[in-house]
This record gives C-alpha cells, structure tokens and sequence, in this order.
C-alpha cells in the first residue's frame, strides 16, 4: 500500500483557518445572545428609580448616622423624602464596618422619609450596633437600598434564564408564606457572585452570566436561618426590583451608588495619572516578599490566592504586572516602585532558571526561555512578554542587573520564528523541538513587541528585522476578501508597530490599525446606546445585560493609544479615536478601587486601586490592573488634543 505523500501547509493558511472557525464559533453564538437579551430588556424592562436628590440622600443618612452613633430615631426630612413608595419599599440599611458587614436590617412605610425611620427604629434594637465601640461606629459606614419598582423574574424560558435579572441594576426577592419577603440587593447579587453562573460561549472563557438560583436559594435560606433543605419546600416565588442606593463616603457625606459604584473623578490627565499610581500601590502591596503576585483576590470575602505556593501561577503574567511597574516607574520616578520591580524581576529570573530552558542557536549563541518545570512545553507568549518587561526595565532604569537574561531570552525569540516572519508558539523542552502547527492568540504580536523592544534597547539589527517581518505577515493575513470586516485580538500587533517607529515607518501599519480602531469603535458603547444606563459608555460589550469585563477596555485602549500616537508620527491623528480612548478611560476610572466606595471591600483584600474583573464580578487580578492602568498611564496626555505621548515612549524615539 503506497502512503499518501504529506503536502505542507501554508502556517498563513493554516492561521487564516484557525481564526475564521474562531469567528464563527463567537460570532453566531454572540449574535444570538444579542437577540435574547434585546427582546428580554423590551419585553421585561423595569424603569429605572426616580432617585433622591443630594439633600434627600444626605438627610436619610444623617437620620441614620445619629442611630448608630447612639441617638433616638428620627424622621428625616428632605428633598424626595415623603413622595409615595410603592409598596412600603421597604428601605434596606445595611452597616459596614472595615469591609464586613455588621448588621443590616429592613424598614417599610408609605414614604421614603417613614421607611428610613423605620429602618432606624431596627436599628437601634439591633445588638450588633449596640455591642460596636464608640470608635467602631465613626468609622463605620452606612448603605441605603431604597426600593422603588417590582417586575416578574422570567423563569419558564430555559434559553432566557442568563437575562432573568438585569445584572448590577437588579436586585432578587423571595415570597414565602405569610406573606414574608425576602430580598437580595444588586450588590448582594454581586458580592456572592450569584450573576456569573454561566459560560454561554466556550471561545470567551471570560464572559460569564446569568443568575445562580441554586445558590441564590442558598444565601435566601442563610439570611432566613433556616436549613437549605428547609427552604426547599417552602412555597415561594420569585421577583425582580430596582432600588435607589446610596451609601456614606469615608466623611460620611452621601455618595450614590450606581451598580454599587461610586461617580468616578473628572477626567483629567492628573486624576488619569493618579489613578495609575493607585494600580501600582496595589500591585506593590500584593508583591510578596519572595517576588511573587498575590495572583487573585476576592474583594467582597477576602479570600486570595497563596504566593508562597508554587502553583498555580502565571509567569506570563507575572512578567506583565512587572512590565508595568516598571513602565510607571519610567513614567513617574516614584522611588517606591524600585525595589518591589527588582524584587519582582530578581524572583522571576530564578523561576526562568529552574525552569531549566536552555540552549544554543545554530550559530551558537546561548537562549533561554520561561518555562515551568511541571509544563512540558514553554510558550512563546511567556518568553515574549518577559523581554518586552525586562526592556522597559532597562529603558526606565539604565540598569544591566539582567542584561544576560534578556539577551538569552532574546536569543530563543528568533530561534523561534521562522523565515516567512511566523513564529512557532511552543516548544517541546526536553526534546528541543518547536511545535510547527499549534497557533495561539496574542503570542506573535506579543513576540513581535518584543523583538521591537530589543532593537531600540540594544541596537542588534536582526531584531528589527525580525520585528518587521512579523508585523508584516501580521497585517498581511488580513490581506483577502473579508479580511477588512473582522479582526481577531489584534492589540499587541498596533502596539508593535507604534513602537518600532521611526525605525519602520511602513504606512500600511497605520491603515491597518487605523482599521482595527474603526472595528473596535463600532462594537464600543456610545453615550446615548442607552439613554437609562450611561455607565456602560466605553465598554466593549454585547447589550446592558452582557457586561464586558473591564480587561478588555484596558488592552484594547492601549493598542488605541498606539495607534493614535502612530497617527501622530504619520501626520494623521484621529479624534474619533482619541475620543475612543477618552470614551473608555472614563469608564476606566469608575471602576476602580476608591475611598468613596470601598465600604464593602474586605480588609484582607487590600482592595484600594484594584481593578475587579467587572461590575458583576468583585475578583482582582494582578493583570487586570496591570491592563487598565497601562491605558490609564498612557491615555493622560490625549486628554488634551494635540498633545505628544508620554515621556516613556517617546524616549527612544
């Protein structure tokens, strides 16, 4: 029997493959989603609250706050206060103090003005406000949940369960027997993570939705104290409600809550700057003394992951966070992030060791590559990014504390791209051998960075060469019939050519990320896509009831951040695209970790500058903030049109 001769496939070919089936198992599942949560959000919609003013709020607060300090209940009076309340509310207070949650208790009337007064009256009857310290009450901090609209929970419909309760926006309430209702704020909803059940899409491990009515059962059964199997046969049913929520600020002052956010600072290249110092002092704080990340934390119960383990761990993005430490470094001088970033880079440069990497090119130049003992192949995305974050090191520190390693890791780089400028994304350790099928998102254009990032630092020719062979083969794929409707994740690829100039100043760069701009533009929330929940604008999302995660608003404005500033080396700068950036660093800066709105962040989390994974989703991790904040540092001087890109990245040039 003859055996059919292999035929060699093109890897441009085979890459193109492997993208449009990536496309057609997102964007067929998307659109159906889209199409669910459009007739759900019109057939099912409850109308937001009509809220109370400044005046109102901080009267109800304040009638609250003499309470806990120790003084009778009392009526309060002010702007709102005594319109109807549909249904008695009832008014939810909930008090915190450092992070946990005292005491919280339910207060019903006819007005708003009668519900808080009522809520005051359990209050004070409530033991665990009276057992809190003089000193426990002033610092601790008070929420108000006031309900105003009910609405049917949509259960009968399995395919339309991820959208029975608008996300952030919604809270859960339970009738049993008596009548006796039970209810689960939106911030409770989200503190339990009760709304991010599912994965509707298998290529978009990070999209996660959908109400948990099984643990959401569970927390009902809790707060009632009763057994879960108890509640399991009571008779009950289900409903939706919006609230007014408001909480009290560090001062006390009244700060309202949207999604459980507070109203994030005045966009300013100052509170952008801010901001990312934040991200750092976060960072900086869950370095451990060995040089490792705390990797992940739970902001609402304080539970995170353990650095003194060894896995699991990322080195990739260990090697990011660091990245970007030492890109704030560069940009600020803040002498505080020195040591932490060589602490970290000195932990990292032991890990790449014992990963036991080794070799010679063909020409007999040592490489090195990331790699971890446990894994049997090392991929060319660590690699890469650990030679973009230690060339920034050098970059904002002139330091040649980890010269060799960077030229060793370098070195395997180039080993691992092949002539047409593709790369192979793994390698087989112990056999020596490149994986010549496997293809991976973000890794070339992570190796193309990469490459760009070693020329300017060091000058060797064949990175650059190697750089513009992979950007070219990068924009190139696009170059077929449908080429110009969609683009995979491509935001490594424009920061690559962005930073490779003057010393490649091809145009077709910028009409390729110029394009990519215009792409991301129209999937991007505009201010008036929905005139009831202006704090999705900027985000990259589906509908209000799919919340993006934030991630992506901080990768994809870095790589619009690029190509704004290769609009400018060009002489072609772009306002929509700067407005683009603007659009979503507004986003940005609420979604942070600030003072105004930590009242329910646990103290073991350190939250303070974190940037959970959404609105819905009160994890950190290390390279969220990492991301968002990159934009952030990096957006500061677009506030103003005009205005030339940071100090950092126009050093080399």
């Amino acid at each position: 029997m003859k055996r059919r001769a292999r035929v060699a496939v093109d890897p441009r070919r085979r890459q193109r493959r492997h993208r449009l089936a990536l496309a057609a198992v997102v964007v067929l599942p998307s659109a159906l989603l889209l199409a669910a949560a459009t007739w759900v959000g019109g057939r099912y919609r409850l109308e937001p609250p009509e809220r109370l003013g400044p005046a109102g709020r901080t009267a109800a607060l304040a009638a609250l706050r003499a309470v806990v300090e120790g003084r009778p209940p009392a009526r309060p009076h002010g702007q709102g206060l005594d319109a109807p309340l549909e249904d008695r509310g009832p008014a939810v207070v909930t008090v915190w103090h450092g992070g946990a949650r005292v005491v919280r208790v339910d207060g019903r009337g006819a007005t708003a003005a009668e519900a808080i007064e009522a809520a005051g009256r359990a209050l004070a009857a409530s033991k665990p406000i009276t057992d809190l310290t003089a000193d426990e009450r002033r610092a601790s901090r008070i929420q108000v949940d006031l309900v105003t609209a009910r609405g049917p929970l949509l259960q009968s419909v399995g395919v339309l369960a991820p959208f029975a309760v608008h996300p952030g926006l919604e809270g859960l309430g339970a009738i049993t027997a008596g009548p006796e209702e039970h209810l689960l704020t939106p911030d409770e909803l989200v503190r339990n993570r009760l709304l991010v059940s599912q994965k509707p899409i298998g290529a978009i491990p990070d999209l996660k939705i959908g109400l948990d009515m099984v643990r959401a059962d569970a927390v009902f059964a809790l707060s009632s104290q009763i057994t879960i199997q108890g509640w399991s046969v009571i008779d009950r049913s289900y409903f939706r409600f919006r609230a007014d929520t408001f909480a009290e600020g560090p001062d006390h002052a009244a700060v309202p809550l949207e999604r459980g956010i507070a109203p994030a600072p005045a966009l300013t290249a100052a509170s952008l700057r801010h901001a990312a110092l934040e991200g750092g002092h976060y960072l900086v704080r869950h370095l451990a003394r060995n040089g490792r990340y705390v990797y992940e934390a739970d902001l609402a119960s304080g539970r995170s992951s353990d650095p003194e383990k060894p896995r699991p761990y990322s080195l990739p993005r260990h090697a990011g966070v660091t990245y970007f430490l030492a890109q704030l470094y560069g940009a600020t001088g803040e002498s505080w992030l020195l040591e932490p970033i060589e602490r970290a880079f000195g932990h990292f440069a032991e890990l790449v060791e014992q990963g036991g990497c080794t070799g010679k090119t063909a020409s007999g130049a040592p490489f090195a590559c990331v790699h971890q003992r446990e894994d049997r192949r090392a991929s060319l995305g660590a690699t890469a990014l650990a030679v973009v974050a230690l060339c920034e090191y050098k970059r904002a520190t002139k330091s040649t504390r980890f010269d060799e390693l960077t030229h060793k890791l370098g070195e395997w780089l180039l080993f691992m791209q092949n002539p047409d400028g593709t790369f192979s994304h793994l390698y087989e350790v112990k056999a020596g051998k490149r994986d010549l099928d496997t293809q991976l998102l973000y890794f070339s254009g992570e190796a193309a960075l990469a490459l760009v990032r070693m020329h300017s630092v060091y000058g060797d020719a064949r990175y650059l060469d190697g750089a513009r062979r992979a950007i070219d083969r990068l924009i190139e794929w696009y170059d077929f019939f449908a080429g110009g409707f969609f683009y995979g994740e491509e935001h490594w690829t424009c920061i690559a050519a962005e930073a490779a100039f003057p010393a490649l100043r091809d145009p077709r760069y910028l009409d390729f990320c110029d394009g990519y701009g215009d792409f991301l533009r129209r999937q991007q929330t505009q201010e008036d896509d929905f005139a009831d929940q202006p704090d999705m604008a900027g985000t990259y999302g589906f509908t209000p009831f799919i919340l993006a995660n934030n991630t992506p608003v901080g990768s994809r404005s870095e790589a619009m951040i690029s190509t704004y500033l290769l609009g400018q080396h060009h002489g072609r700068p772009s306002e929509p695209l700067r407005q683009q950036i603007l659009r979503s660093m507004r986003f940005a800066l609420r979604q942070q970790i600030r003072p105004e709105g930590d009242f329910w962040v646990a103290a073991a989390a350190q939250g303070l500058g974190g940037i959970p994974s959404s609105v819905i989703d009160p994890t950190v991790r290390i390279d969220y903030v990492q991301h968002v904040c990159s934009a952030m540092l990096r957006s500061a001087p677009l506030v103003e049109p005009g205005t030339p890109g940071p100090a950092v990245d126009r050093a080399e040039k």
